[in-house]
């Protein structure tokens, strides 16, 4: 019983260290290439008080950058004003075994 207990210990060890912790590194590397691209994008907005076609130009080289980000952008207007949602997602795959 106690040898059946170890060995289980050591593949749930095994697993976590070698299959689960490196794939949640990778999430995390990629919530920053997100966080990074929509806080461009907003102050590339603010910049150029609006979406323009040169914030646009911007916005498209700042997106190649990151091709694994699906960024989208939403425009309210509230009080005469024009109020911009940037939006981003990443598609992560966490494979468990």
């Amino acid at each position: 019983m106690g040898k059946g207990v170890e060995i289980f210990g050591g593949l749930f060890v095994f697993t976590f260290c070698v299959l689960l912790i490196p794939q949640m590194l990778s999430f995390a590397i990629g919530y920053k290439a997100v966080n990074e691209l929509t806080s461009t994008m907003v102050e590339v907005i603010e910049v150029h008080e609006g979406l323009t076609e040169q914030a646009r130009q911007q916005i498209e080289q700042l997106k190649t950058r990151y091709p694994e980000v699906t960024v989208e952008t939403q425009r309210t207007t509230l009080d005469q004003r024009a109020v911009y949602q940037v939006t981003g997602r990443l598609h992560v795959r966490i494979d468990l075994i």
